[in-house]
């Protein structure tokens, strides 16, 4: 091969490789819709870590469970309720596996100052 062919060759196989993850990389961060089951639920508990937040851990708790509720579709709990190793919220219809990473991904990933939740359960029926 000569030198005047192999520069272009060389540009088009870097240009295939950039496109092709381009798209593996949208269709591993596209947001799916989950399938809809009537009349199911899902009981998700989380626990908060709080560093000296001002209002305690209830408040955080909350803060926390507002900001997340907000990436799931359905009829949510408005305040997380207490129970033995954190809190505990409702959602109906139960969620998928999208929304479930989504929820999750949320609550363990969401910065709010001093305030760190982590996942307990996630239980759907």
């Amino acid at each position: 091969m000569t030198p005047s062919v192999k520069g272009p060759l060389v540009g088009v196989v870097l240009v295939a490789l950039l496109a092709v993850g381009v798209i593996a990389m949208r269709e591993a961060t596209q947001n799916r819709p989950d399938v809809v089951v009537a009349g199911s639920s899902t009981v998700l508990t989380f626990s908060v870590e709080h560093r000296r937040y001002q209002r305690g851990e209830e408040a955080a708790a909350l803060a926390l469970w507002t900001t997340c509720s907000a990436s799931v579709a359905g009829e949510v709990s408005l305040v997380p309720q207490p129970v033995a190793g954190g809190w505990q919220v409702r959602i109906a219809p139960a969620l998928g596996e999208h929304g479930r990473k989504r929820l999750v991904g949320c609550l363990e990933d969401t910065t709010i100052d001093r305030v760190i939740g982590r996942v307990e359960a996630v239980a759907s029926r």
